[in-house]
């Protein structure tokens, strides 16, 4: 088929219509800036394969859609527990949690209900609706063939799969969010030096309804581990899909270069092994033979074309945080492509991008490595040691990461060496990743202003800019407003009581962005409050201070 004219010209173009490319297109609409999203697939279609963390939940609350959230997910245990089986059915061996210290933090550390979880598409179909009645659009059945970059924004070859019609659109911004063998990264020429192979394994996706004693399952990851096989079972909607790694049995082939397919006959006869019952229906969905990898792109930027999400880092799914990484990257992109776009901030800020999130990737890579080397050992090994040493860093990498690069200014002092801010008590080692204080770099504490309610701190940032001042900081408000303005950024200013946020001075005052991460941090009223916000302000939209 020939070439046709097409005159479209989109703010950014996403490839990949998956939960992070469906997600960064509803937050990038949501700031007002109306995206594209490509895919040569439906990726509505197919079971579930992922699962949400407490931090992606807390974006989408976010993007005020907490009811719908509430609506379609479901309840299970809390966060980052396991259970040890014969069975599916079978009685529990052992139940496993993080120390007590982490469970108490997770249910306290977000205004969303730790225990809510959704499905990787639940999680589209919301941002797709959301991006939709945002003023978004998507295509499906378009893949992306070609890139072309210009000073002025890049040229997209799109192709549409059903008819072999080639066009070509203009954008000003291209996302890669097209998965682990991307199509965007192919084109800029980007690799993944460092991937690196942790594991071998055939997972499958099924249907059954498993009778109530399999509660302990539904709720929790559920090892099993029996002479027939080692696999888990996982649920996937609180209710009669589920998926199962099937990490070892009798006879199991490969592992040197890859692992045979597995017969749909062999595969019933392992998933009814993990059940636990011979007789119960299973309906076979798919089985997949495929390689856990893990490692990060060489460089997540090239000119206007940024990648996010497995386009950008590629990790399994042990400790559950991938597709949650790369929702994490697009929040962080879309706020600051909108700043760039509307003229609040220079092209500057989008050099952040990278720097901030290879902080976080680093975090999740660490956790998905040493929850895998952890897998491995469970033979012999006492799972609750190992969700001892796990439980920091899967805390950490969902989203107590810290940003010491990018659009922040660091603290009095600077950093110190383990990462932490110098002289503020918060330690990037044990305990300490628990200490939630107003630090720079870190997320904003979630902490209800009231008694009672669904109200937080975070709520006080929303989706834009704000300032907040202690207790005997109210002269920095007005002048925080008047100074923002001057960005055409419209500040959330308000003045806290003392002892609410943790790390706030009394007459002190902080800069929150819209990703909920704290910029910047006073600890005591300024002579001129207003210059030194502006020339913060100045400073972290990459814009001359006059």
């Amino acid at each position: 088929m020939g070439v046709r004219n097409e005159t479209t010209t989109v703010p950014v173009l996403v490839a990949g219509g998956g939960p992070v490319g469906l997600a960064t297109a509803m937050f990038l609409a949501r700031w007002g800036v109306p995206a594209l999203v490509v895919d040569k697939r439906d990726r509505l279609t197919g079971p579930p394969r992922a699962m949400s963390s407490l931090r992606t939940l807390e974006l989408l609350r976010s993007a005020g859609l907490l009811d719908a959230v509430e609506r379609t997910g479901w309840y299970g245990a809390e966060p980052f527990q396991a259970v040890f089986k014969d069975s599916a059915l079978g009685l529990e061996r052992q139940h496993v949690a993080p120390p007590e210290e982490y469970v108490r933090w997770l249910r306290r550390c977000s205004p969303v209900d730790s225990r809510l979880v959704l499905n990787h598409l639940q999680v589209q179909r919301l941002a797709l609706d959301e991006l939709l009645r945002c003023g978004g659009s998507v295509r499906f059945g378009v893949g992306l063939a070609g890139l072309e970059q210009d000073a002025g924004g890049v040229r997209a070859r799109l192709t549409d799969t059903r008819t072999g019609e080639a066009y070509d659109i203009r954008a000003d911004y291209v996302i890669g969010a097209d998965g682990a063998h991307s199509t965007v990264r192919g084109l800029l020429g980007i690799t993944v030096p460092d991937r690196q192979v942790v594991a071998r394994l055939h997972t499958a996706f099924y249907r059954a309804d498993f009778p109530p004693c399999a509660d302990g399952a539904r709720d929790a990851m559920c090892f099993v581990r029996n002479e027939d096989v080692y696999a888990t079972v996982f649920s996937m909607n609180g209710r009669d899909q589920w998926v199962s790694h099937l990490m070892d049995y009798p006879g199991r082939a490969g592992d040197a270069d890859g692992v045979p397919p597995l017969p749909h006959d062999r595969a019933l006869e392992l998933l009814h092994a993990a059940i636990g019952d011979p007789g119960l229906p299973v309906e076979l969905v798919a089985v997949n033979a495929w390689e856990a990898a893990v490692g990060a792109a060489a460089a997540f930027r090239r000119g206007r074309v940024f990648l996010a999400g497995d386009s950008a880092h590629v990790q399994s799914s042990a400790g559950g945080l991938g597709m949650n990484t790369g929702i994490q990257d697009g929040h962080n992109l879309a706020w600051k492509l909108a700043a760039v776009l509307q003229g609040q901030a220079a092209d500057g800020l989008l050099d952040t991008y990278e720097p901030e999130r290879r902080a976080a990737v680093r975090a999740s890579l660490a956790l998905s490595r040493g929850m895998h080397q952890g897998y491995r050992a469970l033979g012999g090994a006492d799972p609750n040691e190992l969700y001892a040493r796990a439980a920091q860093d899967y805390v950490r990498a969902m989203m107590r990461y810290e940003y010491t690069a990018g659009a922040v200014v660091p603290p009095e002092g600077g950093y110190a060496p383990d990462g932490s801010g110098a002289g503020n008590g918060t330690a990037a080692t044990g305990s300490g990743v628990l200490a939630d204080r107003v630090h720079p770099g870190h997320r904003l504490p979630h902490r209800p202003p009231a008694a009672g309610g669904r109200a937080s701190t975070l709520d006080l940032v929303g989706t834009d800019w704000a300032l907040l001042a202690g207790p005997r900081g109210a002269a920095w408000l007005p002048a925080a407003t008047t100074a923002a303005a001057a960005f055409g950024i419209t500040l959330n200013a308000h003045q806290v009581p003392g002892g609410l946020l943790p790390g706030l001075a009394a007459d002190g005052a902080a800069l929150v962005r819209p990703d909920h991460f704290v910029a910047w941090r006073a600890d005591r009223l300024a002579a001129d409050p207003g210059t030194v916000v502006k020339r913060t302000l100045a400073a972290l939209l990459a814009r001359a201070s006059s």
